[in-house]
């Protein structure tokens, strides 16, 4: 049974459209009533004699009567629901009670035997009409009754529990002149909003890396689809990457990746639609060319400009345009219909000159690439967005990180994925020509060509230091393989990769509950073999009392979930300020990944103050043994034995996030199997082992670190004291 009531709501724009589009449902199919259902005439009552009932109020022989009628129209419903709904009716509305039968069983001839699917009700309606719309809504009708409150009635009601009731901050009346409508318009628009429908959630944004986004966007969609473990189908979900890559970092490497990406699109199908220059304003040809638009109300205006997009040869696309225009011109309007309507005719006006100006002809099963290049401006980032939710890959370039913040900021429901570089110059032309190597003398042009056959490509050899960022990537493994693959360097780790100047360091963070057949002499050995002289071994202690912090310090330093990176380093909070610029990005790069990773149960406000305050709360010896990581080879350790009842604090969660993100190994021995960093880490972050038997109140051995030079000491000691 599908029955509900309007008493009011929160957008008149939003509402009136809702009202509209009922109405034309009612108008193809159904029946809409506005204040009263009109009484029976004498010719109804007439025609409903061979139906009558032989008594008005006994629930059985109204059945029997409306089992004729039913037949007779060949209509399926439970008819003996619908006589006792009746039988209600008859009993309570009115001393009358033959006049309400009569009434009743005329209307449900009239309107029943007209087949609906829907009827919209606008108005007060009596507690009569209550109960014959709720017969309606029984015997399988859609019934919406807008009332805006006004209707007392209601409460007196028997069935009012079985009816659905929405509400909103506003109860005044829309007026809407039903004889004006264009039925045609109206059905488009509801064909529109349909065709909507069946391709939303289409569109899946998939996630990048710095490095990979040049790759990955080359891929074609069946890649994607079965990669990400989906099933292919030629009609089936679009899977597109949107990316920001703003910044470079050495800028010979920089000009030769660009170069490179532009080229790769010569031997593919895929489409390149590249944009260098400022998008220009709609000329006024083009503004009429998408033709006038009603501005009775600006949710009216927002879908006569949707109704006006077509991309030939592309239906999905288009509902998909149709569609998000729709969405995003809702999330733009401040109140300004001028302001709705402009940036309405720049998106159309844009996606037409990339795509049908373009000779826009795309198979579906392919993704076109939008790579922008340059400066950009606010409108130029929501139309990037609007082609990322239409189904196109998004990618846009910059050196210059003055584009940074316009970028966060107008980055609409963080759809893009921001990556920045640490160095920044004028964005001038998008390179054209691959850059060869400086003059130099012979022995420093032979060194460096030494140097390029030693360390280049995939010789599996690499310089100290080579690579000055890391992206970790957890392997999923068995307990038995973290004993192989623990001493193992990261170079000869599955899953290591190198592509410009980033690094993937595949490494192990993992949980491991219980003692395996409760042998505790096995368990400590285990932990022995372990360590290592680039282990910091941390055993648990009772949880101090907590103190609360006053985060409110670190709030001018990010927006939209991004840290501004330069501003907070030439903020006196910048604890890392001594330390070299390589390692100081490293380390602000990695506490925004550890907010982006999603792996902290926390969000907004205090996830942002969180990361940034407990970040800065690293001790040198920590900050120490970063600089020192090479990541290409020996990899840093985490050990922690947790033996004690408490879960692990905020600071301490953020801490072993982080480590894991720029590429530490971390095990976590749990002989109690009780909750410790899952109170704040999310379980995709790591993996647990859990051994068959659990011991407690179990005392903890001393160990000793191999090379005292490296213990780093208690958990304490190593993240600064707190």
């Amino acid at each position: 049974m599908e029955f509900t009531r309007y008493v009011g709501y929160d957008n008149a724009d939003g509402f009136r459209g809702f009202l509209i589009e009922q109405f034309v449902a009612a108008q193809k199919n159904g029946l809409f009533f506005k204040e009263k259902l009109p009484l029976a005439t004498t010719d109804e009552i007439s025609a409903a004699a061979e139906f009558t009932a032989s008594s008005f109020e006994n629930a059985e022989d109204i059945q029997r009567g409306l089992d004729m009628f039913l037949h007779r129209v060949n209509i399926p419903c439970d008819s003996a629901k619908l006589a006792e709904i009746m039988a209600g009716a008859v009993a309570e509305c009115g001393a009358n009670k033959k006049n309400t039968y009569y009434v009743v069983l005329c209307w449900l001839i009239k309107y029943l035997g007209a087949r609906p699917n829907t009827v919209l009700y606008i108005g007060s309606a009596t507690l009569r009409e209550l109960y014959f719309l709720y017969m309606l809504a029984a015997a399988g009708v859609k019934v919406t009754i807008v009332s805006y409150g006004l209707d007392a009635d209601f409460n007196k009601f028997p069935y009012k529990d079985g009816i659905t009731v929405k509400g909103g901050r506003n109860t005044a009346p829309i007026q809407i002149d039903f004889g004006k409508i264009d039925l045609s318009r109206e059905a488009k628009l509801a064909e529109m909003r349909a065709e909507g429908e069946r391709v939303s959630g289409l569109v899946k944004r998939l996630d990048t890396s710095a490095a990979g986004i040049f790759e990955d966007v080359l891929k074609d969609r069946k890649s994607r689809v079965i990669g990400n473990g989906g099933v292919y189908t030629e009609d089936g979900e679009i899977p597109v990457y949107s990316a920001a890559l703003i910044g470079f970092d050495e800028e010979t490497v920089y000009t030769n990746m660009l170069v490179k990406f532009k080229e790769s699109f010569a031997g593919l199908k895929k489409q390149l639609i590249f944009i260098e220059k400022p998008l220009e304003n709609p000329n006024a040809d083009e503004v009429k060319a998408l033709g006038s638009v009603p501005r009775t109300s600006t949710s009216e205006m927002i879908d006569a400009l949707a109704m006006q997009i077509t991309l030939s040869g592309d239906t999905t696309r288009t509902a998909l345009a149709r569609k998000t225009i729709v969405e995003l011109l809702n999330e733009l309007n401040t109140g300004n219909q001028t302001v709705v309507l402009n940036y309405g005719n720049k998106l159309i006006t844009w996606l037409y000159r990339c795509t049908q100006a373009r000779k826009y002809a795309v198979r579906y099963e392919d993704i076109p690439v939008i790579l922008y290049y340059g400066d950009i401006s606010q409108s130029e980032m929501y139309f990037l967005n609007f082609m990322s939710r239409c189904g196109f890959d998004t990618v846009y370039i910059s050196p210059n990180k003055k584009n940074s913040a316009l970028v966060i900021d107008k980055n609409i429901g963080g759809r893009m994925q921001i990556f920045e570089l640490p160095q920044s110059k004028e964005s001038g032309s998008y390179p054209n020509k691959a850059i060869k190597m400086k003059v130099a003398t012979v022995a420093y042009s032979a060194e460096r060509d030494l140097d390029t056959m030693l360390y280049g490509g995939d010789t599996g050899i690499y310089r100290s230091f080579q690579f000055p960022n890391s992206q970790s990537v957890t392997l999923k493994t068995t307990f038995e393989e973290i004993a192989i693959l623990w001493k193992q360097e990261a170079r000869f780790r599955t899953g290591f990769t190198t592509a410009g100047n980033l690094v993937s360091v595949p490494n192990i963070f993992a949980k491991i509950s219980g003692v395996e057949d409760g042998n505790l002499g096995n368990y400590w050995e285990d932990v022995r073999q372990k360590l290592t002289p680039d282990t910091t071994l941390i055993i648990k202690e009772k949880n101090p009392e907590e103190t609360v912090e006053d985060l409110s310090v670190y709030r001018q330093y990010y927006r939209n979930g991004q840290y501004d990176i330069e501003k907070f380093k030439a903020s006196t909070l910048n604890k890392f300020s001594y330390l070299p610029d390589r390692v100081q990005d490293l380390l602000f790069y990695k506490l925004q990944e550890v907010v982006s990773s999603g792996f902290l149960k926390l969000n907004g406000d205090e996830l942002m103050c969180s990361v940034l305050n407990h970040g800065m709360s690293l001790s040198k010896k920590f900050t120490q043994m970063i600089q020192r990581f090479d990541f290409t080879r020996t990899i840093p350790k985490l050990i922690y034995i947790d033996a004690v009842e408490d879960t692990f604090l905020l600071w301490e969660c953020i801490h072993l996030v982080l480590c894991n993100l720029i590429g530490f190994d971390i095990l976590i021995y749990t002989p109690t199997g009780y909750k410790n960093l899952e109170t704040y880490v999310s379980s995709d972050a790591f993996e647990e082992h859990i051994m068959n038997q659990f011991l407690y109140d179990v005392e903890v051995p001393k160990f000793k670190i191999p090379s005292e030079e490296k213990n780093g000491g208690f958990f304490g000691k190593l993240f600064g004291k707190h």
